[in-house]
């Protein structure tokens, strides 16, 4: 056998060793790559499981969200609706409230007036009601010093009642003795005093008639006072007795007017001194004030 033949036997065998190779790592490649296809196959199944599931979540999450979005427009119209009604409410409120001040400001005007015409009321009420006071006063006053002035003109229509009769008296009495000088001789030189109770012996004597006595006013002052007690400067030995009552005024004014201020009524009689409880007090009774008898207040004709 030749060397080339030899060399080609060597090359064919290093050939086939080296196809045999080949051909085996072709194969073990191809394992591997089926393998591979195998994996990638599992993998892509697998990747477009999850993508299905991920599209099916993307769908439901779209879903849900497109719900969501509508809920949210359905809400956010509701909320626009109840927007504009509590726009509207409040405008309402609103003009209620400007007519409440209007309302407000009109009747503060009218309880303004109001009050104004109450302080003019009153300050008339308290007019009418000091000038009330003063008529009262006033007719205390009058009726007083009417009673004063009554009890006067009855002192002195007593006194000319008396006057009268001592005038009756004394010209019975001059008429007498002019009856007496025409009978005895009497000269008309002869002078008789006023007042004689009785003429010479044998002439008739002529007397003033009797005229009743009137019981003169009981009047003092008040000495001294304690509370609604009181004491007077007259007593047993002026006509008090226990019990009476006096009236008891100052005199105010240029023309002396009287003042009604209470009523005493006697309780304690002394001779010279009288006291009692103030039953009615309408004025300050002090010390000096006026006394007098509240009998003697009756004897009015």
């Amino acid at each position: 056998m030749s060397v080339l033949t030899k060399v080609l036997v060597t090359l064919l065998a290093f050939m086939s060793v080296a196809l045999s190779m080949l051909v085996v790592a072709a194969f073990s490649q191809q394992q591997n790559w089926k393998a591979s296809a195998e994996d990638w196959q599992q993998a892509a199944m697998t990747a477009q499981s999850q993508a299905r599931t991920v599209s099916m979540n993307a769908a439901l999450d779209k879903a849900r969200a497109l719900d969501r979005q509508k809920q949210d427009g359905q809400r956010i119209d509701d909320l626009r609706s109840q927007l504009a009604s509590a726009q509207s409410h409040i405008a309402e409120l609103e003009r209620a409230v400007v007519e409440s001040q209007s309302k407000l400001t009109v009747e503060q005007g009218q309880v303004t007036s109001a009050g104004q015409a109450l302080a003019l009321v009153q300050a008339d009420l308290n007019r009418e009601r000091e000038f009330s006071a003063k008529l009262s006063r006033r007719n205390s006053e009058l009726e007083r010093g009417n009673i004063d002035l009554t009890d006067r003109v009855k002192e002195l229509t007593t006194n000319v009642e008396m006057a009268r009769a001592q005038v009756r008296a004394l010209q019975q009495q001059i008429a007498s003795m002019d009856t007496t000088r025409g009978i005895g001789g009497l000269t008309p030189a002869t002078q008789i005093p006023s007042g004689v109770a009785s003429v010479e012996a044998g002439v008739p004597s002529v007397s003033a008639p009797m005229v009743p006595a009137v019981a003169a006013p009981i009047r003092g002052e008040v000495k001294s006072i304690q509370g609604d007690l009181a004491s007077i400067s007259v007593g047993s030995a002026d006509g008090v007795a226990h019990g009476m009552t006096f009236l008891i005024y100052r005199r105010t004014g240029e023309a002396g007017r009287p003042q009604y201020l209470g009523t005493l009524r006697i309780t304690r009689v002394e001779a010279n001194e009288s006291a009692g409880q103030i039953e009615q007090s309408e004025g300050d009774i002090r010390v000096g004030d006026q006394a007098r008898d509240e009998a003697s207040f009756a004897m009015r004709g």
